[in-house]
């Protein structure tokens, strides 16, 4: 990884004729004497516009850089600084040449070229490093000898390709994949968060609204290697929407406890930095599905891009969780909303996904819910008007956090589209014709509607841990242990996953679709790496769009 900086960027980048008046500003002069105008001819710091302007020339330069890279090695002449980026001893201990790949990537922040490779030859470090710098240097040439790369910054090894790298305050470890704050930073926040918990005490004291705006703004940048961070925001961000001159913490025991949350996520990144896969999406290792109703919730899990045991849930709810949505409802002060049981339900999805999946740290996951303020929720970590589903919101971030996956994939399922899971949740006696009194009778009936190739579904019955901590926060209770894991609990469950029969057959209809054509194959194993499935994530929930209905029906 390396990083070149352009010095002096926006006055490299010259006004149109006419356009500089723009930035004219008159000199302070004694009394008496004749005003002085200075009028720039380039870009100016201050101009809202100017960012912008220089972007579009950076990105460009970025593009030119990127496709010198694809040009074959050897075919570019060295770049006068390129032997600054080849000091690392990582880089010497390379053999000059090799007949391996050269994987690269090429990006720009502002006036920060970003480089990284996995090469396998010093001749392939060195033809990166003349790509980015060339590609600088077609966009911003050199001006009587001043030249746009700054060599100051390259004298303090910071267009050195090494493995261990600081870049935009953050620290990428090239070796062990891992990204985190820069440690002056890191120490900087644990400070003030020591400062600001332990002055929670005392009544007097209180924050300058300006000092904790800035704090909070640099923790959410923080965040960036610790995404499950965000769900924790939502209270600092009401308090920043407020705008008091003081923030109090003795009066609002609820910020109190995210800003304790937070240092202790900063204090655990900083003995474990956080692994690079644990920060992007991908294609789903396992997909669940969820749908709440007053009367309970229920879903599915199945395996996608590994194998886990196809199984369906459901829970119901309590008599005092109905009584407050139908005050709700009823336009009476009720504790709890139907988006609050929907949030609930995916909470829940996940808790029993912790003990019917295997995560492997990174592991991607989809989840898909039929209400549009839970998807919302849940992409964003954070709630606006509910205090409840902030709470749900927490306990799911810091369930991320302990299992280290990444970031979920939550997508939206039309409700009437939605009949898989309308089973599970509406068998309480709602719907007689889906009336299951046993978790037997559920699956017996739930196997003769989504019927499997080789195995049956399973039902999983959760436990009374689960239910406890769903109906602790649906209560508002503190969320005291959501952070550790249970002791692990021994599965007698079948160990070949398999998907529904009826996903299968659909591929292998006359009239299919070319999507569901390739969903039937990759159900069935002869699905190809670059068919439409792999590069879809939903195609799953359009299987189950295209015929739950017309099964249960």
């Amino acid at each position: 990884m390396a990083k070149f900086d352009i010095k002096d960027g926006f006055w490299r980048l010259n006004a149109r004729q006419g356009y500089e008046w723009n930035f004219a500003y008159v000199l302070p002069q004694r009394e008496g004497e004749p005003t002085k105008l200075v009028i720039p001819l380039s870009l100016q710091m201050g101009w809202v516009e100017s960012p912008p302007y220089f972007c579009a020339a950076s990105e460009t330069a970025r593009d030119v850089a990127v496709q010198l890279t694809e040009t074959a090695l050897g075919s570019q002449d060295d770049n006068k600084f390129v032997d600054y980026a080849m000091g690392n001893m990582a880089v010497q201990a390379l053999p000059e040449d090799t007949d391996g790949d050269l994987r690269y990537f090429v990006d720009v922040y502002v006036d920060d070229f970003l480089s990284m490779a996995i090469a396998t030859s010093r001749r392939q470090v060195r033809h990166c490093a003349n790509a980015v710098m060339n590609g600088i240097h077609s966009v911003f040439p050199e001006e009587d000898g001043n030249d746009p790369i700054s060599e100051k910054k390259l004298k303090k090894k910071e267009g050195e390709y090494a493995l261990l790298k600081d870049m935009l305050g953050f620290i990428f470890d090239g070796e062990e994949k891992t990204m985190q704050l820069d440690a002056e930073k890191r120490a900087m926040l644990l400070a003030v968060l020591h400062k600001w918990i332990r002055s929670a005490k005392r009544k007097t004291a209180g924050i300058e609204f300006k000092e904790f705006e800035s704090v909070i703004y640099k923790i959410r940048h923080c965040f960036r290697s610790i995404p499950a961070g965000k769900g924790l925001m939502t209270p600092c961000n009401n308090i920043i929407g407020l705008r008091p001159a003081r923030v109090y913490l003795h009066q609002n025991k609820k910020l109190t406890t995210a800003l304790k949350d937070m240092r202790t996520l900063i204090r655990e990144a900083t003995a474990e930095p956080t692994k690079c896969k644990e920060l992007v999406m991908g294609h789903p290792d396992h997909v669940g599905v969820k749908d709440a109703s007053l009367h309970g919730v229920g879903g599915i899990i199945v395996g996608e891009g590994k194998a886990c045991i196809p199984t369906v849930f459901r829970l119901e709810w309590p008599q005092w969780v109905k009584d407050e949505v139908l005050k709700t409802n009823g336009r009476k002060k009720g504790d709890l909303t139907n988006s609050d049981l929907e949030m609930a339900g995916l909470l829940l999805l996940w808790l029993v996904m912790e003990e019917v999946c295997s995560f492997e740290p990174g592991a991607h996951v989809a989840l898909f819910s039929d209400n549009s303020p839970t998807v919302s929720w849940t992409n964003r970590l954070a709630c606006r008007n509910s205090k409840v589903a902030d709470q749900l919101i927490r306990a799911l971030a810091l369930r991320l956090k302990k299992k280290k996956v990444s970031p979920l994939s939550t997508l939206h399922i039309a409700g009437e589209k939605n009949a898989m899971t309308d089973i599970p949740s509406r068998s309480f006696g709602s719907e007689p014709k889906w009336f299951c009194k046993t978790d037997e009778e559920l699956l017996t009936l739930f196997n003769s509607k989504f019927p499997l190739k080789q195995n049956t579904w399973t039902v999983f019955r959760p436990s009374q841990k689960i239910i406890s901590r769903i109906f602790s926060v649906l209560q508002m209770k503190t969320l005291n242990g959501w952070e550790k894991d249970d002791p692990g609990v021994e599965k007698k469950m079948p160990v070949e996953a398999d998907v529904p029969e009826l996903l299968v057959d659909m591929g292998l209809e006359e009239d299919a679709t070319e999507l569901t054509k390739a969903v039937g194959a990759r159900l069935t194993g002869q699905g190809q790496a670059d068919s439409p499935v792999s590069n879809d994530g939903r195609h799953l929930l359009q299987a189950i769009e295209e015929r739950s209905a017309e099964e249960v029906e």
